[in-house]
């Protein structure tokens, strides 16, 4: 057997006819004669010393040699018409995101799965920070968290607002036989999102002075707070961003009307003064879900006020 390689036209006739186990239907399939696949079939098995197929009378049979080899061939030829494609694709462009844990979590990265699809010359990478309230210094491209806006050093935009509002799992007043008060919630039931502030606030509006803010449980993660709730541990603090999920699907509702404005909002940054086209894009995505959510919310108080 030559040590040199052979003969690579041969070797790429030699993948067809294995394919399709006929030198006529390989013919075929390399768009030439019979007769030109049966000669470069016997140069290469003259070339190598040794039968690659078996001829019978209307068949033929390809040995353990021509099968290896035919494996080998075809493996090959696979690999660098892959790497061919892959030299003409156009790498794709990619979107380092940094966001607020909680607003990635539960608002962006249920979404981001549409953008994705629509937009497959986009890779979006995302790292997170709990309770953003600015885009870390370096390596970003764009940034989502909260806050009340005045930074410096970066262009943004307003992309949310917010709203915030007790919630707890449908069925956890279900003994009541009249409309729950904030009276009616045990207070080590009371589970509070970083801070007391809002039970504070709540207590303040509903005149629901009996009730002790300062009582249940602390978590840092908006996440563990619903979670709790919807499970039936208690009643949390939600708010329109990260709550819209759970409302809608009816792992949790609003127990009371009171609903109080947030004085931070969602904010879209960017670290450039002038975006690239790739940015642009994935922010006008971004602005058309925040409409579809804002959307959302107009009938789902409206719908409340109807009751």
């Amino acid at each position: 057997m030559p040590n040199r390689l052979p003969n690579l036209n041969a070797l790429r006739v030699l993948s067809q006819v294995a394919r399709h186990n006929s030198f006529t239907i390989a013919a075929e399939a390399l768009g030439v004669t019979q007769s030109a696949v049966s000669k470069q079939i016997a140069a290469l098995e003259a070339e190598l010393g040794q039968p690659l197929f078996v001829r019978f009378h209307k068949r033929i049979e390809i040995t353990p040699f021509g099968q290896k080899l035919a494996d080998l061939a075809t493996s090959s030829f696979t690999r660098i018409e892959t790497g061919l494609r892959e030299f003409k694709a156009p790498a794709p462009d990619q979107i380092r995101l940094h966001g607020d844990a909680d607003f990635v979590e539960l608002w962006l990265f249920p979404r981001l799965q549409s953008f994705e699809a629509m937009n497959p010359d986009i890779r979006i990478s995302i790292s997170v920070t709990v309770g953003m309230n600015a885009p870390p210094a370096t390596g970003w491209d764009c940034a989502v968290f909260w806050g009340r806006g005045g930074w410096s050093g970066f262009r943004f935009e307003a992309l949310l607002t917010n709203t915030v509002f007790p919630v707890a799992a449908p069925d956890y007043f279900a003994t009541l036989n009249r409309a729950p008060r904030m009276a009616d919630i045990p207070e080590r039931h009371l589970i509070h999102d970083q801070t007391r502030t809002w039970w504070r606030a709540f207590r303040e509006a509903e005149g629901e002075y009996e009730l002790d803010p300062t009582a249940g449980r602390i978590y840092n993660r908006t996440a563990l707070c619903l979670t709790a709730a919807a499970r039936g541990d208690g009643v949390t603090i939600g708010d329109e961003v990260t709550t819209k999920l759970l409302l809608a699907s009816g792992a949790l509702i609003c127990p009371f009307d009171t609903r109080l404005p947030s004085p931070d909002a969602y904010y879209l940054a960017y670290s450039e003064t002038n975006p690239s086209k790739p940015i642009n894009r994935f922010a006008n995505w971004l602005r058309e879900e925040a409409a579809k959510h804002t959307d959302f919310f107009r009938e789902f108080w409206g719908t409340r006020k109807k009751r």
